[in-house]
């Protein structure tokens, strides 16, 4: 069973290992910006401070299955001059061992329920990189559609990749998931 809940105080040890040891994840997520210390350790402190964050709509939300914390959901405003100020959604699941088995999934459609529900938007929108498999695979699965690439962007190992922005309406999330 998947949930989103709040961050709690038990997590934080999640996030030191996964930002300074169990990295792999960070391959996948954006894997052009280079992490340093600083950014590791402003990433920790960060998480310490939404513990007694309480805000009108969480930007961010941690995701536990099976009573174990495996990750995170979160949202942002994009700002690039086709879609500037609308919601973006991501999602990071960095232990290994809990990928593909629709976990991920489960816990998107709750994060995109809970967003239509809570903000006054019409689409949510959600941006990768096409060496990326695994998240245009669950774009694809949950409905969303491409509405941009541009080609050649990001460059990660040495290879060109094309960056992508999905969209899916209010509308035909709701009737793909029965809402």
């Amino acid at each position: 069973m998947v949930k989103l809940r709040k961050i709690i105080e038990s997590d934080i040890a999640d996030y030191v290992k996964w930002t300074q040891t169990d990295t792999e994840w960070q391959n996948w997520d954006a894997p052009w910006e280079v992490w340093s210390k600083v950014d590791t350790d402003e990433f920790v402190e960060m998480r310490k401070l939404d513990i007694t964050s309480t805000p009108e709509i969480y930007g961010r939300l941690e995701i536990e299955a099976d009573g174990r914390h495996i990750g995170w959901v979160s949202r942002y405003d994009m700002s690039c001059e086709d879609f500037n100020g609308k919601t973006a959604i991501g999602i990071d699941i960095p232990p290994q061992d809990v990928r593909g088995k629709g976990y991920g999934k489960a816990a998107m459609v709750a994060w995109m329920s809970y967003l239509f529900e809570k903000m006054n938007i019409d689409a949510i929108y959600t941006q990768t990189w096409s060496g990326n498999l695994p998240m245009t695979a669950l774009a694809d699965r949950l409905g969303f559609a491409e509405v941009r690439r541009i080609k050649g962007l990001r460059e990660v190992r040495g290879q060109k990749y094309d960056a992508l922005t999905f969209s899916i309406s209010k509308k035909d999330f709701c009737k793909q998931n029965n809402r």
